[in-house]
C-alpha cells in the first residue's frame, strides 16, 4: 500500500466534495491547483494571515474561480487536510513485528506533520472526514489489531498514539512569544537555554544544572525525546497486550 490514492478513485463518501465536472467550462484553475496553492501559502505564512482574498490574490484568480471548486474557506481547509494525509507511506514491510510497524508509521505520520507543521493543530481540533486521511487511520487501526488490540485496547491504544504524535509535532513547532525570542531559530533558543541552566546556583537548582551535562549528546539529539516516548508507550501497551492475555 503506497501513499498514493489507490486507483486514483477513493471510495465514495457522501459528505465529501466532489470534484465538479470542468468539461466544457473555462475555469483557468483545478480543484488540484487551489489546495496546492494553499498548502504553499499555509507552510510559508502559517494561519493566521490565510485567506480566501490572499490566496486568489496568490494564484491571480478572483473569488468566483474560488468559490466555484470550493464552498468556502472551511471546505478548502477540509480538503488541504486530507491532501496533507497523502504525505504518509504506508508501504512498510508486512513482514514486520506489529511493533515494528506501528512505530514506523508513527515515525511517518510525524515527519509528515512536520513536513506541514502549520496544520497540525488542526488535526486534533477538525472530525477527520477525507478519504486519505480515513485511508492512513484505516492502516493504522489494522496493524493495533494485528498487535492483538480489540475493543476498548484498540480504541485507547489508538487515540494515545495518535495524541502523542500530534502532540510531539505541536511543541516542536511552538512559537515562544517575548523579546528574548522573537525571530531566533531553534538551534539559539537551544543554545540560549542551556546558558541559562548553567548560570543557575547550583546549590538551590543542583539538577536543573547538571541536566545539560549529564545527558550527553544522544539525549538532545533532534527527535531523541520523540523516539524514547514512542518506545515507552510501545512498552507500556506491549505489557498491557500479555497481561490481559491478548498478546
Amino acid at each position: 500500500m503506497s501513499g498514493s490514492r489507490s486507483d486514483g478513485k477513493p471510495g465514495r463518501l457522501g459528505w465529501w466534495p466532489e470534484v465538479r465536472d470542468r468539461s466544457g467550462d473555462k475555469q483557468p484553475l483545478t480543484r488540484d491547483q487551489i489546495v496546492a496553492a494553499a498548502i504553499k501559502l499555509i507552510d510559508a505564512e502559517g494561519l493566521e494571515g490565510f485567506s480566501m482574498r490572499r490566496l486568489g490574490q496568490e494564484l491571480g484568480a478572483g473569488a468566483t474561480t474560488l468559490y466555484w471548486h470550493v464552498k468556502d474557506k472551511d471546505q478548502l481547509i477540509d480538503l488541504v487536510l486530507d491532501e496533507g494525509a497523502l504525505d504518509v507511506r504506508l508501504d512498510d514491510d508486512a513482514a514486520a513485528p506489529w511493533r515494528d510497524r506501528l512505530a514506523g508509521l508513527a515515525r511517518e505520520i510525524r515527519a509528515g506533520l512536520k513536513r506541514h507543521h502549520h496544520l497540525a493543530p488542526l488535526y486534533g481540533s477538525r472530525i477527520p472526514a477525507g478519504p486519505n486521511t480515513l485511508r492512513v487511520m484505516e492502516h493504522w487501526l489494522a496493524l493495533l489489531r494485528a498487535g492483538g488490540f480489540d475493543g476498548d485496547k484498540l480504541m485507547l491504544a489508538f487515540g494515545s498514539l495518535t495524541n502523542y504524535v500530534i502532540g510531539s509535532v505541536i511543541m516542536d513547532n511552538r512559537a515562544l512569544s517575548g523579546p528574548e525570542t522573537e525571530g531566533k531559530s531553534l538551534e539559539e533558543l537551544r543554545a540560549m537555554y542551556v546558558v541559562i541552566l548553567a548560570s543557575l546556583p547550583a546549590d538551590v537548582y543542583p539538577n536543573l544544572v547538571r541536566l545539560i551535562p549529564e545527558a550527553g549528546s544522544a539525549a538532545i539529539a533532534e527527535d531523541a525525546d520523540f523516539e524514547y516516548g514512542l518506545q515507552r508507550m510501545l512498552d507500556g501497551m506491549e505489557a498491557d497486550l500479555i497481561r490481559s492475555g491478548r498478546a
